[in-house]
């Protein structure tokens, strides 16, 4: 470790006083001596590559992170605190990662599906031997495209639960049939719907060819579906109101009267404004990110920061029926109550801690 020393006592000068080039070549110089040690090093010799790699990957260049992600993506004992903010960079320095790095737990994939895009869960789809805590949040949140990319990862494990929504989606998706069709892990019962299904699409594309009409309803039909969404925006939020609200919602906590109770209370009698900043307050975030993440598209990310804080389900509750495209359903809220008792605290967590980083980053 004499190398390591001397590499270290150059840190500080470099950090401070180094150009864009001299930190590069001190992170290849560094990443040069972990690769060629690694499998000799334990975890507390690691943890010194942790901090050092660490500090200079944030103060380089998009390409030389593109580097580091490549070369430390397939390492076992990479740092893992190196390793993590790479997963959550742009998708060019996080791809490789997300791909290949056996230092990702499942509860770190499921923390960068969270709190990253659809680049960053298609990626984690393309991963070897995927396990179902992780195919489960893929499934719920990816969207059409990531759920066509983990149903065709053949290595990919499902829970009953994941493999019965993917059947359940492929009523309505042939491309998806023909992906599912072609697994060789589903449930004998889910095989038979899947061929039910396969059924009757092959009923609807026949019904379609002899009464040319049925597709001209079908249209009109999508047009009033899209008119409905439309209709059910988020409860727009006055800058003015929001102003004052916050300000009175400062002054309980400067009391220390603001708590759990005092915001479901505030989201009960609808006092948006009170409530985004009586949430944001207590979940540590900012205004921005605390009103996208109550009345924005992301319908999980008020469950997840609500399990993260240990917030009741009465509390969420009355967070959700803030919303006009969920929260005036007795069946939406109660889907959303089973996903809140499913979602595991440790991994709320994670994800709130992520999403702490992503609002506080420049």
């Amino acid at each position: 470790m004499m190398a390591v020393g001397a590499l270290l006592r150059d840190l500080e000068t470099t950090m401070g006083n180094g150009t864009g080039h001299e930190r590069e070549l001190m992170i290849a110089n560094l990443t040069d001596l972990f690769l060629a040690t690694a499998s000799q090093m334990d975890e507390e010799q690691i943890g010194v590559f942790d901090v050092v790699i660490g500090r200079l990957s944030r103060a380089i260049e998009l390409r030389a992170r593109m580097e580091l992600a490549e070369r430390l993506a397939p390492i076992p004992n990479a740092p893992p605190a190196v390793v993590r903010p790479l997963a959550l960079d742009e998708i060019a320095v996080a791809r490789p990662v997300l791909l290949r790095s056996p230092r990702l737990s499942d509860q770190d994939l499921v923390a960068v599906s969270a709190a990253k895009g659809r680049d960053h869960m298609l990626a984690i789809s393309e991963r070897p031997h995927l396990r179902e805590s992780v195919t489960d949040f893929l499934i719920l949140r990816g969207g059409r495209v990531v759920t066509h990319a983990v149903a065709a990862n053949r290595t990919a494990r499902f829970s009953r639960h994941g493999m019965g929504v993917l059947v359940m989606r492929a009523g309505q998706d042939e491309v998806l049939q023909a992906t599912l069709g072609q697994r060789g892990d589903l449930p004998a019962e889910l095989a038979e719907q899947l061929m039910a299904l396969a059924k009757l699409a092959a009923r609807r594309r026949l019904d379609r060819a002899v009464r040319p009409g049925f597709a001209k309803a079908v249209e009109h039909a999508v047009e009033r579906g899209a008119e409905a969404v439309a209709a059910a925006k988020a409860v727009p939020v006055e800058l003015a109101s929001l102003g004052l609200a916050l300000a009175e919602v400062r002054a309980l906590q400067a009391a220390g009267h603001l708590d759990e109770a005092q915001l479901r209370e505030a989201a009960r009698e609808a006092k948006l404004e009170h409530a985004i900043c009586g949430f944001g307050l207590l979940a540590g975030l900012s205004l921005p990110a605390a009103e996208q993440t109550l009345m924005g598209p992301d319908r999980e990310a008020v469950l997840l920061v609500s399990r993260a804080l240990d917030w009741s389900w009465e509390t969420t509750a009355a967070l959700i029926s803030l919303r006009r495209d969920l929260g005036k359903s007795d069946a939406a809220l109660e889907r959303a109550q089973q996903s809140f008792q499913q979602i595991g605290r440790s991994t709320a967590e994670r994800v709130l801690g992520f999403l702490k980083a992503r609002d506080a980053a420049p």
